[in-house]
């Protein structure tokens, strides 16, 4: 089958089945710059109703590619972890995950963890588990899986594998 009706094809199996209210987006490594992108500054910015960047690359690394970013620029929930990893404290240091959510503003909900004895290629398959239920919660309106994030009881404060956990809501 050629490739362009092979893409005919997948627009007609995904037409009138993609729920345009309800889409999120998450990235990882430099793919978290990227999310910071997409939501603030491209075209259709404000279609994502939640965001996840997993081990989102530092600044720095990223503006000497020439890719810049401005989170203060976020209005979606946003939830970021990395890892303690030393991949990871290379790419995605815990000041630089940090810096990123104190300049998401505060009236925007956001949580960040890091993950302990994960590496950053990790972080792809070990923060499934809370990726799945941000997007429960925000996409589908699923509040057992807010409870996740939220309240007084939040799993993601009593989690042993997790440190550095910071959250608004």
């Amino acid at each position: 089958m050629n490739t362009k009706i092979k893409s005919m094809v997948g627009i007609m199996f995904f037409y009138k089945k993609i729920d345009l209210d309800h889409i999120g987006i998450t990235g990882h490594s430099q793919g978290g710059i990227g999310v910071i992108n997409a939501i603030t500054d491209q075209k259709h910015s404000d279609i994502y109703k939640a965001a996840v960047m997993l081990s989102s690359a530092k600044t720095v690394m990223s503006e000497a590619l020439q890719w810049t970013s401005d989170p203060t620029l976020i209005k979606a929930p946003t939830m970021i972890i990395g890892s303690t990893g030393n991949t990871d404290e290379q790419i995605a240091p815990l000041e630089s995950l940090q810096k990123l959510y104190n300049d998401i503003l505060n009236n925007v909900t956001k949580v960040m963890a890091r993950r302990n004895d994960a590496d950053h290629g990790q972080m792809l398959y070990y923060a499934d588990g809370y990726v799945t239920a941000w997007f429960m919660y925000y996409l589908n309106g699923d509040t057992e899986a807010g409870n996740a994030f939220f309240g007084e009881n939040a799993e993601i404060l009593s989690n042993a594998n997790l440190q550095d956990i910071k959250k608004n809501h």
